[in-house]
């Protein structure tokens, strides 16, 4: 008998607390919401708990967010700006490749598509632009041969200018080393020592063999990372070849000078090292994605082939050459289909970067070329048990041929 007492009272407190709730909000407070009916409702069908539940909600929001919202950078306005320039939706929607593009029927809108693709990058597409030079449209063999010629034009000159910049430099470096001897960057004389260690680690396993773990595990310790271009980055030799104070001095009078107007500006060896480096890197990468297209004669090909084999060399000399430029030196030598000097900068890449793809990846496409099943099939098991990341082109190759 207490216990049914004791719950009817219990359901009477709970609906009074709920009628009050519905009533203070609705009726004093004046804020006749659907919300607060509804939770009175569910205080009526939920009773004890759905009090005790809003009431711990009402509390945690006045003790942990009692500081208010700070809504200055928010707009709730439905205003909408409106831009000077519209989309071109209909422009959008028409993208098409320039291969159909030239195909259309419809000169005009053949030519319109045409113009639409000659306003992006034109440096990157030129293999597509120039598919267009056979249009039976003369117009849009006209927009092609124009864009190609200029964009050519200005591509060879911007070479020429580069490469000017780099052997002036490179005789005024030169000068400098035959009096001092060597000049290097200092990433590329930490990245040289690590090789010339790792080489010494490697002679060690060959003549011990109960060494091999340790020599092992401390040859993949003390393997360089694959090197980021610091172009910034000054030999100790470059600063033991001129006094220090003397090179703050230049450093404060370029500055200086720079700041008034004035015309003469002192250049130091280190900041020369890491212009020539720059340009270097940055002319190789730019020659390459004109070589890739395709768009070239075999003799200027050629001649631009043996232009970023030559800065290779230089960057070698006075620098790191990366993963990736090694991988462009040794794909476009291939394209001349010369065995010899891809395989000599494919064993480079090998050396500098025996854990990378890239290594695997020349040597196969040279061995794949020029037919040469058994070295093939070798280096195809010696990437299976190196355990390399492949790539999407990579794993194609080794589904067919393993």
């Amino acid at each position: 008998m207490n216990d049914v007492l004791i719950f009817w009272i219990v359901i009477i407190i709970n609906t009074l607390i709920a009628v009050l709730y519905w009533l203070f909000f609705t009726i004093f407070k004046d804020k006749s919401e659907a919300g607060f009916t509804t939770r009175a409702i569910v205080m009526i069908i939920c009773p004890v708990v759905a009090p005790g539940y809003f009431f711990l909600g009402w509390l945690f929001r006045k003790v942990f967010f009692h500081n208010p919202v700070d809504l200055v950078d928010v707009i709730f306005s439905k205003d909408r700006e409106k831009t000077l320039f519209k989309a071109n939706e209909e422009g959008e929607r028409n993208i098409v490749p320039v291969e159909e593009a030239v195909t259309v029927t419809d000169k005009h809108n053949a030519r319109v598509l045409m113009l639409e693709v000659l306003k992006h990058d034109v440096r990157r597409t030129m293999v597509s632009i120039s598919s267009a030079l056979n249009s039976s449209d003369s117009e849009i063999s006209h927009y092609a041969a124009s864009v190609l010629q200029f964009e050519l034009g200005k591509f060879r000159l911007s070479v020429q200018k580069v490469v000017e910049t780099i052997d002036t430099i490179e005789e005024q470096l030169r000068e400098a080393e035959d009096f001092d001897g060597e000049l290097r960057t200092e990433h590329s004389v930490h990245f040289h020592n690590m090789l010339a260690e790792r080489d010494r680690l490697r002679t060690v396993t060959q003549e011990s063999d109960d060494d091999l773990a340790i020599s092992t595990d401390k040859t993949v310790q003390e393997l360089p990372e694959s090197p980021k271009l610091m172009y910034a980055d000054i030999s100790p030799k470059l600063e033991l070849s001129e006094d220090y104070a003397k090179h703050n001095d230049a450093a404060y009078e370029q500055g200086r000078k720079a700041a008034y107007g004035e015309e003469e500006v002192v250049v130091t060896l280190g900041q020369k090292l890491s212009e020539q480096m720059a340009l270097a890197h940055k002319i190789i990468d730019d020659i390459c994605c004109v070589l890739d297209q395709h768009v070239l004669s075999d003799m200027e090909t050629e001649q631009y082939v043996n232009l970023i084999t030559r800065l290779g060399e230089l960057i070698e000399k006075r620098d790191v050459l990366t993963e990736s430029e090694l991988q462009m030196i040794a794909m476009n030598i291939l394209v001349l289909m010369k065995h010899d000097d891809c395989l000599y900068w494919c064993e480079k890449l090998s050396r500098y970067y025996p854990e990378s793809l890239e290594c695997y990846s020349c040597k196969l496409k040279l061995y794949f070329t020029f037919y040469e099943r058994e070295e093939f099939f070798r280096t195809l098991d010696e990437m299976k048990r190196a355990g390399v990341s492949l790539n999407h082109e990579m794993m194609e190759m080794v589904r067919v041929f393993m």
